[in-house]
């Protein structure tokens, strides 16, 4: 199930319960975590069609 984008948010402010913050605060907070979510999506979909090549890297000192 995938959840709305106001859900998500919805579920993250749930953690500050009982924490005093103005609404412009909050607001603040909102529009925060909307970009964070909006850069996140944005980067998965960069990743998806870009091959990532790993590699184990030893040292220098160490000789294989």
């Amino acid at each position: 199930m995938k959840l709305k984008s106001t859900d998500k948010v919805a579920r993250r402010l749930a953690l500050l319960d009982g924490v005093d913050l103005s609404q412009a605060y909050l607001d603040a907070i909102v529009a925060e975590i909307e970009d964070l979510d909006r850069i996140v999506a944005e980067l998965e979909e960069f990743a998806e069609g870009t091959p990532w090549v790993s590699q184990q890297l030893q040292p220098a000192t160490n000789k294989a």
